[in-house]
């Protein structure tokens, strides 16, 4: 009698969308764009983000025509990286262990557990994407795989810090528990005019910086805003600017200032090659994961970012 294994294996193949979704829109960063509706699918390779401006300026009214302003388009583009994540499970090398009770009879054709594990990579994958979101960098020497497949909002911001609006005014060299309330404050008070009174606001830091903040405001006796400690959020106190804590941004020191309107994220998603897949391999007699996707991020406009870097 053939041990009957399709249960465990439609139940993975079921999920294929949903574990997708999970590993590109698991990290908090991803999760808070894709909300917003900041996420452009379908692209392979590279997409324009379409940026519409222009200026307008009154007129004496009177006879004749006079046209003043303009429109401007212009673009910047979302390079997405092309990622795998591959692994082999051998369902033999569990047979003198306690999960032997849970491997088919005979020759198994599937892992134990397979449920568990294909949620533990999607946690795992999208825990390094939202590290790339912010930490990527293609440049050849960084040679750590899993920031290296396309370029982090870190390094896009830096590429356009000549448009973008210096939040470190006192020339901060450590972000303390001491100066933390002041520097977000220093932040919030440069912030553009064209985007201050914008309903998406979002500053942007590590969750380390987090704590330090959150510390400084029970310190102060400000506990009447509180923070979401599950989402790590909280409204700044008297402004219309919410910090969001996200693990991109862990031990970086940094933080962005920006309508969330501004961020955008994209990939793929759509095509058949996204996949994220279990299957038994007959001719090498073992289980086989592949992970497949593409995924790139960038902004619009840098002159609406706020970032602070250590002097």
């Amino acid at each position: 009698m053939a041990f009957n294994v399709s249960g465990l294996s439609d139940y993975t193949n079921q999920q294929n969308t949903e574990l997708v979704l999970k590993t590109l829109f698991g990290g908090k960063t991803a999760e808070l764009l894709q909300a917003a509706g900041q996420v452009q699918v379908g692209i392979k390779s590279a997409e324009a983000i379409n940026i519409l401006t222009g200026s307008t300026y009154f007129q004496q009214d009177g006879c004749g025509y006079s046209p003043s302003g303009d429109t401007t388009f212009t673009q910047r583009n979302i390079t997405v990286g092309k990622i795998k994540v591959e692994e082999t499970l051998c369902p033999k090398t569990l047979e003198a262990k306690w999960m032997q009770t849970q491997i088919a009879a005979g020759s198994p054709e599937s892992v134990p557990f397979e449920e568990q594990i294909a949620s533990d990579k999607a946690a795992r994958i999208a825990k390094l994407i939202e590290v790339a979101m912010w930490q990527g960098d293609t440049a050849t020497s960084n040679t750590n795989p899993n920031t290296n497949r396309f370029d982090g909002l870190n390094k896009l911001i830096d590429a356009a810090s000549a448009s973008t609006v210096d939040g470190n005014t006192s020339s901060a060299t450590a972000i303390t528990v001491s100066n933390v309330e002041s520097l977000v404050d220093d932040m919030y008070n440069v912030i553009p005019a064209d985007v201050s009174d914008v309903d998406d606001l979002v500053l942007f830091v590590g969750i380390d910086t987090f704590k330090k903040y959150t510390t400084a405001l029970r310190a102060s006796n400000l506990f009447h805003y509180a923070a979401d400690s599950e989402a790590m959020e909280i409204m700044i106190p008297a402004t219309n600017v919410k910090m969001v804590a996200v693990g991109g941004l862990n031990g970086t020191d940094r933080m962005f200032l920006t309508p969330l309107s501004n961020i955008f994220m994209g990939t793929d998603l759509i095509d058949d090659l996204e996949s994220f897949d279990f299957w038994f391999s007959k001719d090498a007699d073992e289980v086989r994961f592949r992970a497949a996707f593409k995924v790139g991020c960038n902004f619009a406009f840098g002159e609406h970012i706020v970032q602070f870097t250590l002097a």
